[in-house]
């Protein structure tokens, strides 16, 4: 029987932008709304803009974690496949040890490089759909952050549900593919936008530069906000 998922799951910070002016927003707030959405002065968006800004940074957050469900998945199905393997019988002692580094490798991989990208791509999310929430406070001076929060919570968590559901979908699709189990070769295909030319390892330390890096607002200096990932089973 497969063992429960563990599934990471996105804890945003609270909502902390009631009662700024645009000043007083975190400068990757500002840069987001003058320069990349364009829903602040001198644009001049039109009533619905902000309604479908959020359409699109919600639809785009799904595609953008597929890399990184795939590759958990992924690890997920080695370990069990492995896990099985070792419950067949006692292993020479070189197999047990080669085993015990594979285990190793998989969790510093996971926690090291998959969950932290995973909160990274979540954090910028956040950012986007935050400053969206502020729009949405021009001409409502009488509600409390207590009522704000609320609102954005209504919002946001079914998103961040919808993520974690997509992510057990695929963990279900993979148990019912044909899986090799000699030589534990459990590849889902690459998708067209994964760095075709890397080797795994390259391509894990790749990205574990990538998301150190981008934790830094760019040109600022100044951090991101930051929530964070939790574990539960499904």
């Amino acid at each position: 029987m497969t063992p429960p998922f563990s599934v990471p799951v996105y804890e945003p910070l609270p909502y902390a932008l009631s009662g700024l002016s645009f000043t007083q927003l975190p400068r990757y707030t500002q840069r987001y709304l003058l320069n990349i959405a364009k829903l602040v002065p001198p644009h001049a968006p039109d009533v619905n803009s902000v309604s479908v800004e959020r359409s699109i940074i919600s639809m785009a957050l799904f595609p953008s974690l597929l890399g990184n469900d795939m590759n958990l998945v992924d690890l997920r199905h080695e370990a069990i496949a492995m896990a099985r393997d070792l419950g067949r019988g006692i292993p020479p002692q070189a197999i047990a040890q080669w085993h015990v580094e594979m285990e190793k490798w998989r969790l510093q991989k996971v926690f090291g490089i998959l969950l932290p990208e995973r909160e990274l791509i979540f954090n910028l999310f956040v950012v986007k759909f935050d400053a969206l929430l502020w729009l949405d406070q021009e001409g409502r001076e009488n509600y409390t952050p207590e009522d704000w929060q609320r609102y954005r919570d209504a919002l946001l968590i079914p998103i961040l549900d919808n993520t974690s559901k997509q992510l057990v979908a695929l963990d279900e699709s993979f148990r019912k593919l044909p899986v090799n189990l000699s030589g534990y070769n459990y590849r889902v295909p690459s998708l067209p936008y994964l760095p075709f030319g890397l080797s795994r390892r390259g391509r894990d330390a790749s990205r574990a530069r990538s998301w150190r890096s981008s934790t830094r607002g760019a040109d600022s200096g100044e951090d991101w906000p930051r929530g964070r990932m939790l574990i539960r089973h499904s």
